[in-house]
């Protein structure tokens, strides 16, 4: 004790200290948290929002730098990163789910892929409707209802994904941040398949219109927000105004259905009330971030917790979990006998 007292009081303090920037570059004894940099600091590249003014992560060039960092000390990206990656779980588990039942339940036949009218295939239907009795169940309900989970799944995984590697470098980032906007176009367009086929489920006609449609400008969506110019913070609101755009095209059809079938019939047919709060949670979850508050109001105070972007994504992952649970309600529906087309859909 005594001699290690008397060489501290000899050693210059500049000394000691370059030591133990030695020992830790060396991975000699514990390595302590990554630094974090302040806006001002980033390289122009990284700089989004002023109004988060610490808790940046440095450039890596490195994946398994960038990985690291989802485990250790709190940055102004772990909630985005882990908001997402759980929601990423949670729809995987869905996925596995639906795989699961329909493979041990369904003698599934591909030749009856969208056949007219379609094959029934008899078993139980236990996507979370407990009690509901033996349900039919066809082909296209799988169709559109993995159409909705792998879009949530993309959407979900490459969102975690870019903001988990964005601290990597320039180029890589860039290409993350495609796959992130991608996975929204994905995701939206995913969540219209089953919205539109239960909700005209004996309109043929106008169930293939809507798919189709929003087929489309998903596809012309796509395109657009893979452009390299379309990530920079200048198309932020273009960004923000192309998916409520396409988010808000969905107004139509469900305004179509109400037409139909009555506030009442329309909740029966295709879960009219969950589909809207679905459709509100990301309208404000949006502007929530295009207008970047609190962060604006209060420039600092949300660095780490609770700032717009994040906000932004826990809207998405309680949308999506809401009509996952409206297209297991709007299934259910349809595949009750009482309420075949034959007999008016039990929509009256």
């Amino acid at each position: 004790m005594a001699r290690d007292t008397v060489y501290r009081r000899k050693t210059p303090t500049g000394a000691v200290n370059a030591v133990k920037d030695m020992v830790k570059d060396k991975g000699i004894g514990p390595r302590s948290a990554y630094p974090l940099m302040s806006f001002k600091e980033l390289p122009e590249w990284m700089q989004d929002s002023r109004y988060i003014r610490t808790g940046y992560r440095q450039e890596t060039r490195s994946y398994w730098e960038c990985a690291k960092t989802v485990f250790g000390q709190p940055h102004n990206e772990s909630v985005n990163i882990w908001s997402h990656l759980i929601g990423f779980i949670i729809f995987a588990v869905f996925c596995l789910q639906t795989t699961l039942a329909a493979s041990s339940l369904f003698d599934i036949v591909p030749t009856a892929l969208f056949s007219t009218p379609p094959r029934i295939l008899s078993a139980p239907l236990i996507f979370g409707l407990g009690a509901k009795a033996t349900l039919p169940i066809t082909i296209e309900d799988l169709v559109v209802f993995y159409a909705f989970l792998l879009g949530g799944m993309a959407c979900l995984g490459l969102s975690a994904s870019y903001h988990c590697f964005h601290c990597h470098s320039e180029p890589v980032s860039a290409a993350w941040n495609r796959c992130d906007y991608a996975g929204i176009v994905l995701l939206i367009t995913g969540s219209f398949y089953p919205a539109a086929y239960y909700g005209f489920y004996c309109h043929r006609v106008w169930q293939g219109v809507y798919i189709f449609g929003i087929t489309g400008i998903g596809l012309a969506t796509l395109c657009t927000v893979t452009l390299k110019r379309f990530r920079t913070p200048a198309f932020r609101w273009i960004r923000t105004g192309l998916f409520l755009a396409m988010g808000l095209s969905g107004i139509i059809p469900v305004l179509h259905g109400v037409f139909l079938y009555g506030f009442d019939g329309a909740e029966k047919a295709f879960s009219f009330y969950y589909i809207t709060s679905h459709g509100a949670l990301y309208v404000i979850g949006a502007l929530i971030y295009g207008f970047r508050v609190p962060e604006k109001w209060y420039p600092g105070h949300f660095d780490i917790w609770f700032s717009s972007h994040q906000i932004f994504h826990w809207c998405v992952l309680a949308a999506a979990l809401i009509h996952y649970r409206g297209v297991i309600l709007a299934m259910g529906h349809w595949h009750m006998p009482e309420n075949s087309c034959s007999l008016g859909g039990g929509v009256e």
